[in-house]
């Protein structure tokens, strides 16, 4: 079989809606199947004064770079996958995975694929924190601390509390100041607060007249909609404020009781048709459309309906979480109609708002506050994935279904939050019909299922049940116990046992149990922390994995280093050591890479490799103990990596990232009946991408890439184009083209790869419908060693794809 470095259609099936295809269990505990997702679960963890994000993915990766870099009210990571993600490496389709744990702090999390190979992994929290990252030491986490969460109080940037700082539109830039009346004028115009804040641009200061801040992407969008008529340059732009915005000039947009009438008034029959309308375009979500219709009732003189107008209009500016214009609207009907029939559930619409501003959000993506200590958030969805492949070789042709299944998942996460006492629950489950055998059996998943209790006063939780820990030397998931115990404000001590589950179809197994015991000291305000741990595994009573392990943060302001190294004690050998920093120098944010590590990490199972027992009891039947911890020793081969990564903005829509690569993986010896494998030798990539937005419309967004990769296997070139396009009606389009050369000198020829992908997202505050189709044309000349003269041949795989998933959050 000829060395085609081949991406099958299937590899484009993966990760709808966070599901997971089947796949067989592996002990490295990597995802191997078709579609299996990147994200497993994340949690959240609250201490005294900081709180620990917790990220388990399915297979390896390796951290780039994140923006912004440690100061904000969300980060986004981009993070390039190791060469055991497997089917994820064609391309990770959006996620939403569920956050967990006990607090009301983290707000969302976000997966989506920037460029083949890489993805970008966004996570928000309530307000402004500063923050550090680390991966852990095996590379299948990551853990994001945010600092400050307790007695510290936010940094105030508003000037209404239930606004954040995140989105703004930008009206218009000037190296001069702006002529007296254009901030007023901006605010009258869009109904929006305005203000002008200043930056420097490659050397030179602007003056930027902006619209905001806004909540929420939605309402920025709606005010840039307006803005556009009369600001033709006007777009969006997220967390680029460089100035603390309560302390520049704003001006506020009038409020809703002093707007007058001002348009003639329409016939009867009009203004009904246009109430009846907005009524429909609320039942259709469709809440920038209703905002606008509402409004054009409001400026009409005094008639019978036009209260209803003015509560419908409440209404859909809540429902688009215009929380601070929708409370204006219901005190402009209280002030106009304090008598009226509607004036009480106004009243009490209202003071739900005032009440819900003084209550914490809940920490589920999709879940609200509650007024009580019970509060839930969930989600449960339905998908369906179908691929076809054909085959085009020496005039013949065969086609195949690849994929043809159907799924169903859920996950609900439930807290109590007492005086004292917390209590969480949370399972994330699923289950895939694979109509086409060839996919794997139909199976079931569960990736969570646990219940979660802490004592406040004594510092004490304790979890028990499948869940995951981001440090301690632990492998993917496991079903067990964990227990942590809070000394004090900087030193936390815990413990956990149990037995590994290296995927989500794992089922439960006593084959193998682990103990794990691990301090943590932080210092200088959590600025200085200091990690330590040991771990021991066994598998059916012999030593599998011991070993010694310890992680070191250091942050400032612009500024972060982890350093992270794992022993093992039984083998005598380092497993793993990782270096990651980063920098911000001026506009550059710059990152860098280092790791080397046993690849799988050295542990007694690896001696399995390439053999036919089925555990080690069959093995000692033929090798002595000395014998297999010598054959895991030769099977596992050393890897080292090494990313440089830089981006920074150019001007005001662009944004330039560049990142190199070298990974080079070596190779095992030859022993006990299984050959030697050679090294991959050196592996050299360059990624140069430019991302660009508002440039057809407002607010899109494109990202083209051209990545270049050298091995002594092959040389290959790859083109991307990738954008995202707002659409009416709460649509998202998302067109994607890439095109790759492939140079393999074993092949003696040369590999095209043309791929053009459409993927749709329609989004309302509890549901998503996601649609994904492409064609994937791949062309290859093949040296075929037929009798006689070598002869070049052409191949030709064509593959059609397609996927559909609907999701219900609560």
């Amino acid at each position: 079989m000829n060395r085609l470095r081949t991406r099958v259609l299937v590899t484009w099936l993966t990760a709808v809606g966070g599901t997971s295809w089947a796949a067989a269990p592996s002990h490295s505990g990597l995802a191997t199947g078709v579609g299996s997702s990147l994200v497993q679960i994340i949690d959240s963890d609250m201490r005294e004064d900081h709180a620990d994000i917790s990220v388990q993915f399915s297979c390896s990766v390796h951290y780039l770079g994140n923006t912004p870099l440690s100061h904000g009210v969300s980060t986004r990571i981009t993070l390039r996958l190791g060469p055991d993600c497997g089917a994820l490496l064609g391309a990770v389709a959006p996620e939403f995975p569920l956050v967990g744990g006990g607090e009301d702090l983290v707000t969302g999390a976000r997966v989506e694929q920037t460029v083949p190979g890489e993805v970008a992994l966004e996570i928000s929290w309530a307000r402004e924190l500063d923050f550090v990252m680390a991966p852990t030491g095996n590379s299948l986490g990551l853990r994001v601390r945010l600092l400050g969460v307790g007695g510290r109080k936010p940094k105030v940037t508003v000037l209404e509390p239930e606004i954040s700082s995140g989105y703004a539109v930008n009206l218009d830039s000037s190296r001069e100041k702006f002529a007296a009346g254009a901030l007023a004028a901006a605010a009258a115009g869009l109904e929006a607060q305005a203000y002008v804040s200043e930056t420097d641009i490659e050397g030179e200061h602007w003056y930027r007249l902006r619209a905001g801040p806004f909540a929420t992407k939605t309402e920025a969008e709606r005010v840039l909609k307006i803005a556009l008529v009369n600001y033709p340059h006007a777009w969006v732009a997220v967390n680029d404020e460089q100035t603390d915005l309560a302390l520049i000039e704003h001006a506020s947009a009038p409020t809703p009781a002093a707007r007058e009438p001002v348009d003639p008034p329409l016939p009867d029959t009009e203004r009904a048709k246009i109430l009846n309308d907005a009524r429909t375009a609320l039942d259709r979500h469709q809440y920038p459309e209703a905002v606008e219709l509402l409004s054009r009732l409001l400026r009409q003189p005094e008639y019978p309906a036009r209260a209803d107008a003015q509560e419908l209009l409440g209404l859909a500016r809540e429902r688009a979480g215009q929380m601070a214009q929708a409370k204006g609207e219901y005190e402009a009907y209280l002030e106009r109609y304090p008598d009226r029939a509607g004036a009480e559930r106004v009243r009490a619409r209202l003071q739900a708002l005032i009440n819900a501003s003084l209550t914490p959000r809940s920490a589920g993506e999709f879940g609200s506050a509650r007024n009580d200590r019970w509060s839930m958030a969930g989600s449960a969805a339905l998908g369906y994935q179908f691929a076809n492949a054909q085959t085009v070789s020496l005039g013949t042709s065969t086609s195949t279904t690849a994929v043809n299944a159907a799924l169903v998942y859920g996950d609900l996460l439930v807290r109590d939050r007492g005086p004292r006492y917390d209590f969480t629950g949370r399972v994330d489950a699923g289950y895939t019909q694979n109509i086409v055998t060839t996919a794997g059996g139909s199976q079931d998943r569960t990736t969570a299922a646990f219940i979660e209790g802490t004592d406040r006063t004594l510092g004490l939780t304790g979890r028990a049940g499948r869940q995951v820990l981001a440090n301690q030397g632990v492998i993917g998931l496991f079903d067990g116990l964990f227990v942590g115990y809070q000394v004090n404000s900087n030193l936390s001590v815990s413990a956990a046992g149990g037995y590994p589950d290296y995927t989500s179809y794992s089922a439960f197994s006593s084959q193998q149990q682990f103990e794990t015991l691990s301090t943590e000291y932080g210092m200088f305000q959590q600025a200085l922390i200091f990690d330590a741990y040991l771990f021991n595994e066994t598998d059916l009573g012999q030593t599998d994995r011991r070993s010694v392990g310890f992680q070191t943060r250091l942050m400032r302001p612009g500024a972060s280093a982890v350093v992270l190294v794992d022993y093992d004690v039984f083998f005598q050998a380092l497993n793993s050591a990782t270096l990651i920093g980063n920098l911000k120098v001026g506009q550059w944010a710059l990152g860098i890479d280092a790791d080397h590590r046993h690849s799988p990490l050295l542990e007694i199972n690896n001696a399995l490799i390439g053999q036919s027992a089925a555990d080690l009891r069959s093995m000692e039947l033929t090798f002595t103990p000395s014998q297999i911890k010598q054959l895991a020793i030769d099977r596992t081969a050393i890897s080292d990596t090494f990313v440089v990564s830089a981006n920074r903005p150019l001007g005001e829509r662009w944004q330039l990232m560049v990142d190199l690569a070298t990974l080079q993986l070596g190779g095992t010896q030859a022993s006990g009946g299984v050959a030697a494998t050679p090294s991959t030798g050196l592996d050299k990539n360059a990624n140069i991408q430019l991302a660009g937005s508002s440039l057809v419309q407002g607010s899109d967004l494109h990202i083209f890439g051209v990545r270049f990769d050298d091995s002594p296997a092959y040389r290959s070139t790859t083109l991307t184009w990738d954008a995202r396009f707002v659409l009416p009606g709460a649509w998202r389009f998302g067109p994607r083209f890439s095109v790759e050369q492939l140079n393999d000198p074993g092949l003696g020829g040369k590999q095209m790869l043309y791929l053009p992908e459409v993927r749709g997202d329609w989004t309302s505050r509890r549901s998503v419908f996601e649609v994904v189709g492409g064609y994937q044309l791949q062309e290859q000349q093949a040296l075929q060693q037929l009798p006689g003269p070598a002869q070049t041949t052409a191949l030709q795989q064509r593959s059609l794809y397609m996927s559909l998933t609907y999701r219900l959050r609560f």
